[in-house]
């Protein structure tokens, strides 16, 4: 009877030391997105227009307007966003 006691204590405290040195958190796949400029979008970007062409004619996860070029041919242009 001694014994099983011993064995039962032994089993639950090695549980809990193992519970508390396995991390909380495991670990989880994250999305990777990529961003690629819209193909036939033209005009001024705005952020809802641009959002609604990349989910519609794109087929992609978002758009949004991003600033590219560089100087004085600096401007905000449409970008999709892909699940990679």
């Amino acid at each position: 009877m001694a014994k099983s006691q011993f064995s039962c204590a032994t089993f639950f405290a090695l549980l809990v030391c193992f519970l508390l040195l396995v991390p909380n958190k495991m670990p989880m796949a994250e999305a990777k997105f990529c961003k690629r400029p819209a193909e036939h979008y033209s005009g001024t970007c705005y952020p809802n227009r641009c959002y609604s062409y990349c989910k519609s004619k794109e087929h992609a996860y978002s758009g949004e307007c991003i600033w590219t070029g560089q100087g004085h041919q600096r401007h905000y242009a449409c970008y999709c966003v892909y699940n990679c």
